[in-house]
């Protein structure tokens, strides 16, 4: 799993080598689908946003008559503005804990630890590819008036009775938060401080450095960068997020997420929503510039991990063993506020009441007997596999081929177009979710299925993309050229010499990205209309109530998503050495 995350990460950090180009001109056939994916899922889309945000309505319907008026609206809205502050400060504040926590992690993981790190890695990456609703339906259970920090507080007689101060509050929301951002800031700096040689660490203490000031001077610096991109990706997850102030903020934790999701739904104000989205990505844009401007440094380190410390170790005085100890308290911690949330969740999916509070009131399996003659679920589980394997499909050969053009020089500018395809990660969620919406709907594709497909590939393919790259980079240029030397074609180069030194990358980026699909809401909510995917049949069952056998649901995709986890770590585990770029 650690290979996963870090290699994502890697391919938008480290520095583009210079690419043999290949000998046969069909290669450049390569490009023209990179431009043509470009084109109709990146840069038509978010230009139908930004137009659109320029139209007015009436009586309901889009009048195609150019207009500020709402842009003129929202400068005159001391609400919208108060809101966008909020919205702002409670995803960077979150953001910025996220990594307070991930760091002393992250640099145990990378710097102290000797025996069963991948482990530790592992455990700590988990919980970001379980399912974004059991996550946050976990604190809403767990925070509830009827929750489980309200039971134990009563039995324990700190308080007379069950307290509403936890749940729908703003704080609830930057707690969720918080914990959502966690695993996001750990692959990020746990990359940034593992390719730091330990020659340099020791060059610093042979010269007289203490601790503090080695970590000062050297250690933070270098690993700068990999806390600003680790503060992006949590800051980018929360900051266009519905689905986390609906479920634990209520009216006190309103984001302005919520607001751009009732603009296209119940409120039918198209543009009136389109300008909150431009404004929206423009002002998180403007965070993430400035936070970025802040990351950088001198002297960043690029390639393979750093040397490792040696595994002698001179005996250590009272102060560095306590400091040992203080860090590895550090480092366990967090793995409670990770995993108890989840744990929890589980255990109550096997409560015989239907009051989520302790003590259990008996052990049974009947939400699990219930959820098998659900024939609406049973549906939508069909519909999300239909669906999953879809996207993974397209998303898989796409980004393959993609990954080629761009680092076979097969695309004109490909820095340009590597970033580029991967805009829509970097989308908030919600305004992906309408950018799609606005193309499918020009398109005249229908909702449901075809819909679905569409916005999620275009999320998906990038990250397998990144996957793929990251793998191709770090393999030998001499080999394709010694198959072409030998006289080997270029469809023979691929199957007997590329694929198989990719394909541990292509199979672990291809499950990768059907945990994204499986999971995914704040897209898909706006494309399935009546063809609900799983985590959308269990987010409107939540809307109008509680029923037990949510928790059994959350339990078996949990399950689900673990295993395929552990399948596709295993896979890349098993990709070419980063020695020799040679197939396992």
């Amino acid at each position: 799993m650690a290979d996963i995350a870090t290699e994502a990460v890697e391919a938008g950090t480290m520095a583009t080598p210079v690419a043999r180009p290949l000998r046969l001109r069909s290669f450049s056939m390569l490009g023209w689908p990179v431009y043509a994916w470009f084109v109709a899922l990146v840069l038509v889309p978010n230009l139908l946003l930004i137009g659109t945000s320029f139209l007015r309505t009436s009586n309901g319907l889009i009048v195609f008559d150019p207009s500020v008026a709402s842009y003129l609206r929202l400068w005159n809205s001391a609400s919208f503005q108060w809101l966008l502050m909020r919205t702002l400060a409670t995803s960077a504040a979150a953001a910025v804990l996220g990594c307070l926590i991930a760091y002393p992690m992250a640099y145990y993981a990378a710097r102290v630890v000797q025996r069963g790190r991948s482990v530790l890695i592992v455990l700590v990456i988990i919980p970001l590819w379980i399912s974004l609703l059991m996550r946050v339906f976990a604190w809403r259970m767990i925070l509830g008036q009827n929750g489980i920090l309200n039971s134990f507080l009563v039995n324990s007689g700190i308080l007379d009775q069950p307290s509403e101060a936890f749940l729908y509050t703003g704080f609830s929301v930057l707690l969720t938060y918080t914990y959502i951002s966690i695993p996001f800031a750990f692959i990020a700096i746990f990359t940034a401080l593992e390719k730091i040689p330990h020659s340099l660490i020791e060059a610093s203490q042979d010269s007289g450095a203490s601790a503090w000031q080695t970590f000062r001077h050297v250690v933070w610096p270098l690993s700068r960068p990999g806390v600003a991109i680790g503060f992006a990706l949590a800051f980018l997850t929360t900051v266009g997020d519905y689905i986390t102030p609906s479920m634990v903020g209520g009216i006190d934790g309103t984001m302005i997420g919520m607001v751009i999701a009732s603009q296209f739904g119940i409120a039918n104000n198209w543009p009136y929503g389109s300008a909150i989205a431009v404004c929206l990505m423009v002002s998180a844009g403007l965070v993430l510039a400035f936070v970025m401007w802040l990351g950088q440094t001198k002297g960043v380190l690029m390639g393979d991990e750093g040397a490792k410390p040696p595994s002698s170790r001179a005996p250590r005085t009272p102060g560095e063993r306590l400091l040992r100890a203080g860090a590895a308290v550090a480092f366990a911690v967090p793995y409670l506020f990770l995993y108890a949330p989840l744990a929890i969740m589980m255990l109550m999916s096997f409560n015989d009441s239907s009051v989520q509070a302790f003590p259990l009131q008996g052990m049974t399996l009947r939400w699990y007997v219930e959820l098998a003659q659900n024939d609406a679920m049973l549906e939508a589980v069909q519909r999300s596999l239909v669906v999953g394997f879809t996207v993974v499909l397209v998303s898989t050969v796409a980004a393959t081929g993609f990954a080629f053009a761009i680092h076979y020089g097969r695309v004109r500018q490909p820095r340009f177009f590597e970033f580029a395809l991967a805009l829509p990660v970097a989308i908030p969620g919600v305004v992906l979710g309408i950018v799609m919406v606005l193309a499918t709907q020009l398109a005249h594709i229908p909702s449901g299925v075809p819909r679905t497909v569409i916005g999620q590939a275009s999320f998906v393919m990038p990250v397998i993309l990144m996957v793929i790259l990251a793998r191709l980079r770090r393999l030998d240029g001499a080999l394709l050229e010694a198959s072409m030397d030998a006289g080997a074609n270029h469809w023979q180069s691929f199957v007997h010499v590329l694929f198989p030194s990719i394909r541990g990358a292509v199979i672990g980026g291809a499950l990768l990205g059907f945990t994204l699909s499986a999971d995914d809401v704040m897209v898909t909510l706006f494309l399935s209309g009546t063809s609900p995917t799983l985590p959308i049949w269990v987010w409107n069952q939540m809307r109008f109530g509680f029923t037990p056998s949510v928790n059994a649901i959350f339990t078996l995709v949990g399950v689900g998503s673990l295993l395929i986890i552990l399948l596709c770590n295993r896979l890349l585990f098993r990709g070419p050495s980063r020695g020799n770029g040679s197939a396992s």
